[in-house]
């Protein structure tokens, strides 16, 4: 319930690509539960994280286009400032969500002022208002704590796709023209391929729609029918071989 206290601060890991960040905005979006969304990678200082938040925080708030911009220099100011702005937006007795994207940032943290991820952790308890802290990351949380010790938060693990959801989640983007079972047996071919070497879902998306041209060159010239899967993996076999040796690379094309 959006006035239900929920947690201080949550820590969701895994693989990238695994759903995090889209499982969230999902969740929060569909509730539609008041949220801040700000990337570590992005504003990559402590002054430019704290200033994001309260801005979007004001924008929310605000009817006009353009907010005003208001210095925030230390994690005092920004305690000041949030509990203003919560106000403000009349959500004293809702929880807001604060969630930030720490992929790849865990050196950027360590840069920053060393009260700031505890201080974060602890909003909740510095601010008096319903706030959650939700911290999105690729790596697991010891590589984050720091070594004076701080307020543990509760940790939630995203697994890795199996190849059996992959299949599921690339078929979804079939092409109009052809069956979904067309469609189907080709990613089923592709993730027979790639599965070893790429289990990130945006890669296998970009293989999945650089390779299918060449999948229905057959169908295309009339040479064969969807159902002759045997010609058509002949067909694409030395291609997905020569496109294996360069994931990543973008070097077939």
């Amino acid at each position: 319930q959006r006035q239900q206290l929920c947690f201080p601060s949550i820590f969701i890991y895994g693989h990238t690509s695994s759903g995090k960040t889209y499982v969230m905005q999902t969740l929060l979006n569909t509730l539609q539960l008041p949220h801040v969304f700000v990337n570590c990678v992005e504003y990559f200082t402590s002054r430019l994280l704290l200033e994001e938040i309260l801005i979007q925080l004001q924008s929310c708030s605000s009817e006009r286009e353009q907010t005003s911009h208001v210095p925030c220099d230390t994690f005092n100011d920004f305690v000041r400032l949030f509990k203003q702005a919560v106000v403000s937006r009349e959500l004293e007795d809702q929880t807001l969500y604060i969630v930030s994207n720490l992929i790849l940032v865990a050196e950027q943290l360590r840069e920053m002022e060393a009260n700031i991820l505890p201080a974060f952790l602890r909003l909740q308890e510095l601010t008096g208002r319903n706030v959650t802290v939700v911290l999105l990351s690729e790596i697991v949380w010891e590589l984050f704590r720091p070594n004076t010790g701080c307020f543990e938060p509760l940790t939630l693990y995203f697994p890795d796709y199996s190849i059996g959801h992959l299949q599921k989640i690339l078929t979804q983007n079939h092409p109009p023209e052809y069956s979904v079972d067309f469609y189907a047996a080709y990613i089923n071919i592709l993730l027979g391929v790639f599965y070893m070497v790429c289990r990130d879902l945006k890669e296998l998306q970009h293989l999945a729609v650089l390779n299918f041209s060449k999948y229905c060159e057959p169908v295309v010239r009339g040479e064969a029918n969807e159902r002759d899967t045997r010609k058509l993996w002949k067909n694409i076999e030395p291609h997905l071989k020569k496109a294996m040796q360069t994931v990543y690379l973008r070097e077939i094309s």
